[in-house]
């Protein structure tokens, strides 16, 4: 009996430990009918810890524009970003249909939608960010290279292993022609290659990924990594010699603890606010 009291009572302690955590999910767009036709409902799941500190990672999962790795690129980050005190919200994003970009329009709403909820919420509008994973890591880039107004612009971007470029020796062929077909155009080539969209007015960025990444070629990173440096934009960049592709949040991923303390380093003292 004592044995079992004296467990409650670290099981207590420890729970008393974690910092507290609202989570809740609002669509992204509350009229059904712009949403007619689409295989689900885009939705906003928010994780808002108890102490915010004003900054928010909103995240695009990976799935190459076919279907949304939604956990270990998504939901299982959240603890970690509440214990830092930052608001930290997973987009479920429409996929790409009839040559329309669903996952940019998606995006674009939900960035104005997190600074309209500032207030309500305890964050900065003036520090939210963005983040993705492979396919999701074009997304964010691509959110990141062509905001039509403020409101959609994020303050800074967090790059996983990343799809980039849409040029046919470089890119991932499946998200390529999940998003612009196996016959793009030229010109559609060039406006979904992220490294060539790259302007004065592009977010600082943190890039990591691994050089055996055989479903994504690390020369994606490398090509928005010296884009970015053209136009002198801040940007951190890490490459572990191991792991493959598609490692999120995976304890399994043998350098998670390297890439977690270089981002948690770079979230607090990396960023140059504006």
């Amino acid at each position: 009996m004592l044995r079992y009291l004296l467990i409650s009572l670290i099981f207590m302690s420890c729970a008393a430990s974690i910092p507290a955590q609202q989570k809740n999910e609002i669509p992204v767009w509350q009229d059904k009918a712009v949403t007619a036709g689409s295989a689900y409902e885009p939705t906003m799941t928010c994780y808002l810890p108890e102490t915010p500190n004003g900054i928010t990672v909103m995240i695009c999962p990976g799935g190459g524009y076919d279907h949304l790795a939604i956990t270990h690129e998504g939901h299982d980050l959240a603890p970690w970003f509440n214990a830092q005190g930052i608001t930290y919200i997973v987009l479920k994003y429409r996929l790409p249909k009839d040559g329309v970009n669903y996952p940019l329009i998606d995006a674009q709403q939900a960035m104005i939608i997190v600074r309209e909820h500032a207030k309500e919420w305890g964050i900065d509008k003036n520090k939210v960010g963005i983040m993705g994973c492979s396919a999701g890591g074009h997304l964010a880039s691509l959110l990141a290279t062509s905001c039509e107004t403020e409101a959609m612009r994020p303050n800074f971007q967090i790059l996983l292993y990343p799809v980039i470029t849409m040029q046919a020796n470089l890119t991932n062929s499946g998200t390529r022609n999940k998003l612009i077909g196996t016959n793009p155009t030229e010109e559609q080539i060039q406006k979904y290659s992220t490294d060539k969209r790259v302007n004065a007015q592009t977010p600082q960025a943190f890039l990591t990924l691994s050089s055996d990444d055989y479903g994504v070629r690390p020369a994606n990173s490398l090509l928005y990594f010296e884009s970015l440096l053209r136009y002198r934009i801040p940007v951190a960049m890490h490459i572990y010699p191991t792991g493959g592709h598609g490692w999120g949040f995976k304890d399994s991923f043998k350098y998670k603890s390297e890439w977690t303390a270089e981002l948690q380093r770079w979230l607090k003292d990396g960023i140059v606010w504006k």
